[in-house]
């Protein structure tokens, strides 16, 4: 930041670059709005967290230490998670409104990196609207550019 001081957190720094430009708002201002964007990422980052978790457990536990009763509660949340995005999206071109939001980019960037760790997990076969969706956003040279890999 200009005194020096550091930034944190994709939450905190998102709202922070939001403010810089009165045009193309990410986040909507106040009201309704803001807290449905707002309960999409929320959302996303549920999602995220759970399957991070199933994949630490997986990577970074010796085999015979980890509990499948665990893992298989986290992978219901990543479901859940999924399942709750498709029915909230239905078949709207974005999550929130009539433009692109934190929501979409929240959305996708789950979506990809569920892609990139969990290619087992047939998210675009199960929710085609969320496929379509990840889709769109993927041609997005700012989306191009930061694909997990």
């Amino acid at each position: 930041m200009e005194d020096g001081g550091a930034m944190f957190d994709s939450r905190v720094i998102v709202e922070y670059i939001d403010t810089l430009t009165p045009v193309g708002k990410l986040i909507p201002s106040q009201g309704r709005e803001r807290v449905e964007v707002k309960c999409w990422e929320a959302l996303a980052d549920g999602i995220m967290d759970a399957a991070i978790l199933v994949r630490l457990e997986k990577t970074l536990r010796p085999a015979e230490q980890q509990s499948q009763e665990w893992i298989d509660r986290q992978m219901s949340k990543v479901h859940a998670g999924l399942k709750s995005m498709s029915s909230g999206l239905g078949d709207t071109a974005f999550c929130t409104g009539n433009h692109l939001t934190l929501a979409d980019i929240s959305v996708a960037c789950a979506l990809g990196w569920l892609s990139f760790r969990f290619p087992e997990i047939d998210w675009r076969g199960d929710y085609p609207n969320l496929a379509k969706l990840f889709d769109k956003l993927s041609e997005r040279a700012s989306f191009k550019d930061t694909l997990p890999q």
